[in-house]
């Protein structure tokens, strides 16, 4: 669907109706493939109504993305209240003034232009002299804010949950000059306050908040639990949540009202500090302000005014602030007496990451203000330069990144470019690598000099190394990298690749999901469906990702996606996969039966397409279990043909696979039959061991001795339990090993050895807690405490 985008042409002078009236005429032919402009301007469009003027077009303001200034000779109150306006809400500002007798100008007009044409303002008007020449220079603006609209902000859709101040994200090497604005946010939080970080993107608001937030930490008040918001919707951010306290399937089981009250009490138990950081959508903001329990402290940071409890505008530094922070890593040098250090940081509008890539740049390049400002200094402001930086309203970032990219040698220019044509602001050397086909130690080292530059920031998570670009120089490296024109088809195919080559390492998955999971997207949405094709089979069916990390909404909407695309190519072998592994989705982990039915049916309905009665033994199994747990009355039905199919092809995996199942069934039906469920269980068990596939024999086995246990066989269950628990050892399987202990502090437990039972129940709720499994853990806890444990 296309998105919808308002644009707000202010001025009703009449010496300018030509100029609007041909700008709402040219409007429609600037569509971009996938956005909408719409036009508001005040004859046109002001309806009838009993409000005031003002109120009328400040209700359009709100609901504008651009607001588009004309002026000429004449001075209008009203429309310069739209351009305060527009400033106050955060909209980008484009101004147009016709330089035709300017000496006509009214004085006032003028002064408001001479005021707001300073670069430290980031307006920089354009001039135009007749109705083609503002036609020509207002379609090439908008095209260019178009394309950088198309600059993804988005989170990485994970939660850093910190218990020690060294875990919260984005900290500063050294906060400078926010030390009253810290002690303010620190007080208004211990209020309980809900406190917003507003500003220009690249002041500093993250790693303000980053070093709040390590101080409730250090001060024993509380862990943070810290995402990146960006533009996602609320239910990215609340499956984020659920991941980061290992309550994903909880939180993908409910919607609407119910999942906002799921959020708002897995919070209310954890009482942390809520951060969201970087926050562009304001309906999800609203959402998930609604999910924040009453008392819970919350910090968000945003370039938009939203309305919280507070609002703290993080502005420009102070001049001696903005001198300690160009001199932070350059040592030795005082720049206090020194009027270019002066002028160098006024240029930069004292604009903090600004001035940290500047004081990097001096130490780098050995330069000094002086040489630095001669460089950044004879450059135009022009409009058609990336908008994202004229949104900041600090030109200067601008000039001082094409002075740090300039001097760049091609390998590090190029590598620069190419982080900006991934589909987030990060990368692993190795996802680079590929995209440029490269030896990743070149690339690890490229990225080493741009971190040494200030272009990129070294990170890892799960000891997974990876770099990250600032905003504004992601912003400023994906123009460089659309205006190539090469398109994404190259991202895209390292993607995939990377993909391939780590499908069975979960952390590099996580690390690189968002660029996986959006160049997948982008196949789908471009037609390239095998590429659309290879990356969901990798990460559904080939590899264990999804199985080990959970379905978030886009990756359960892209399997349908290559379901479709394999289907029309005749692929119906991985369409069947597919199928499978998404009713397993609905069924495990989101909770929807019936989905999960219409989903294994499809396969089922592939599988006899495809004559393939191993995996028609299989589908019938898996509709009977989801049958069985929905009380049909015919789920024994499914289970008695995929053991007669099962049977009757003799092929073990199948059987094996049925017989755990069917155990499963006897052990858990109204009136459980633990002696039939005992004996498929060790059935599946055996055969398990003998095909070497440890997932069903541990959990056959575990069966197994639960049956023993219930029939009173406590030594026999006990050994049985033993058993399970040296298979998950030897796989490192957390979560199953867990298990185990559950079961044998039961088995200790009915064996009247309290000691025994109480240590494996320690353990098991251990490792449990350290796996995030909380209802498990919650399980266990209730069994102890009833039992006197």
């Amino acid at each position: 669907m296309a998105t919808e985008l308002h644009i707000f042409i202010s001025s009703k002078m009449r010496e300018l109706a030509a100029e609007r009236q041909a700008l709402q005429d040219l409007l429609p032919a600037l569509d971009h493939d996938n956005m909408r402009l719409r036009t508001w301007a005040f004859e046109q469009n002001a309806p009838a109504s009993n409000k005031s003027i003002r109120d009328v077009y400040l209700d359009a303001l709100h609901d504008s993305a651009l607001y588009v200034g004309l002026f000429w000779n004449e001075f209008g109150e009203w429309t310069i209240d739209e351009f305060e306006q527009a400033t106050a809400l955060g909209i980008e500002r484009h101004v147009y003034v016709k330089n035709v007798h300017p000496d006509q100008r009214d004085p006032r007009l003028q002064a408001f232009l001479d005021r707001h044409s300073d670069v430290r303002f980031g307006i920089t008007p354009r001039w135009f002299t007749d109705v083609e020449d503002l036609k020509r220079q207002f379609a090439k603006s908008i095209d260019q804010w178009l394309i950088d609209r198309q600059v993804a902000y988005h989170s990485a859709t994970n939660a850093v949950l910190a218990y020690v101040p060294d875990d919260v994200p984005e900290q500063p090497k050294k906060l400078i000059g926010r030390d009253d604005l810290a002690s303010e946010i620190s007080e208004l939080l211990a209020e309980n306050s809900h406190v917003l970080l507003r500003g220009f993107g690249g002041m500093g608001k993250s790693a303000l908040a980053a070093t709040v937030a390590a101080q409730y930490v250090s001060e024993g008040k509380g862990a943070v639990l810290w995402l990146k918001a960006g533009a996602v919707e609320a239910d990215t951010l609340f499956e984020a949540i659920g991941r980061a306290f290992g309550v994903q399937q909880t939180i993908a089981s409910t919607s609407g009202d119910e999942r906002v009250q799921a959020v708002r009490r897995i919070l209310a138990e954890a009482k942390v500090l809520l951060v969201l950081d970087d926050v562009w959508n304001g309906t999800a903001l609203a959402r998930m302000v609604k999910a924040v329990p009453r008392g819970m402290p919350l910090l968000v940071t945003s370039r938009h005014r939203f309305p919280l409890d507070e609002i703290i505008e993080v502005g420009e530094l102070k001049p001696e602030q903005a001198l300690q922070l160009l001199g932070l890593y350059v040592r030795g040098r005082d720049f206090s007496a020194d009027p270019d250090a002066v002028r160098l940081c006024e240029v930069l509008g004292h604009h903090s990451f600004a001035l940290e890539i500047a004081s990097k740049s001096l130490k780098v390049y050995q330069l000094t203000p002086t040489d630095l400002l001669r460089r950044i200094e004879g450059a135009p402001h022009d409009l058609s330069m990336p908008a994202n930086f004229g949104e900041l309203g600090r030109t200067g970032i601008k000039l001082l990144l094409d002075a740090s990219v300039n001097v760049l040698s091609k390998p590090l220019y190029d590598v620069f470019v190419t982080l900006g044509g991934l589909f987030e602001p990060s990368a692993t050397p190795d996802l680079l690598a590929r995209v440029m086909q490269l030896d990743p130690h070149d690339v690890r080292d490229a990225l080493d000099q741009l971190e040494l530059r200030g272009l990129v920031n070294l990170r890892s998570l799960n000891r997974v190394t990876y770099f990250r670009l600032h905003d504004l120089a992601y912003s400023y490296a994906r123009n460089l990298f659309l205006n190539r024109r090469t398109g994404p088809l190259a991202v895209i195919v390292a993607c995939r690749d990377y993909a391939v080559s780590h499908k069975d390492d979960l952390d590099a998955l996580d690390v690189e999901q968002s660029n996986i999971l959006e160049a997948a997207e982008a196949a789908s949405d471009t037609q390239h469906d095998d590429l659309l094709i290879d990356v969901m089979r990798t990460l559904t069916v080939d590899g264990p990702y999804f199985a080990a990390r959970g379905y978030a909404a886009l990756a359960l909407k892209l399997i349908h996606s290559a379901v479709d695309a394999a289907k029309a190519k005749g692929d119906l072998e991985t369409a069947h996969y597919l199928l499978s592994k998404l009713g397993n989705a609905y069924a495990d982990f989101v909770g929807d039966s019936l989905r999960a039915l219409e989903a294994y049916t499809a396969a089922l309905e592939l599988a006899q397409q495809l004559g393939d009665r191993r995996r028609e033994a299989i589908l019938l199994t898996v509709i009977g279990k989801v049958r069985f747990h929905r009380h049909d009355a015919d789920a024994d039905r499914f289970y008695q043909r995929a053991e007669t199919i099962a049977r009757a092809i003799a092929d073990d995996f199948a059987l094996g696979f049925v017989l755990h199942h069917r155990g499963y069934q006897f052990i858990n039906q109204p009136v459980p039959d633990y002696e039939r469920g005992r004996d498929l269980s060790d059935e599946a068990a055996a055969i398990a061991a003998g095909l070497g596939v440890s997932d069903i024999q541990f959990w056959s086995l575990l069966n197994r001795g639960s049956c023993e246990h219930e029939l009173g066989q406590l030594e026999r269950a006990l050994a049985t339990h033993r058993e399970a628990y040296q298979l998950a050892t030897g796989e490192s399987n957390h979560y199953w090993e867990a298990a185990a202990l559950r079961s044998m502090g039961e088995d200790y437990h009915r064996l009247n050895d309290r000691e025994q039972a109480q240590d494996a129940f320690d353990r098991a709720l251990d490792l449990w807690q350290r796996v995030k499994a909380k209802a498990q853990a919650d399980d266990l806890l209730q069994f102890m405490s009833e039992q006197g444990y």
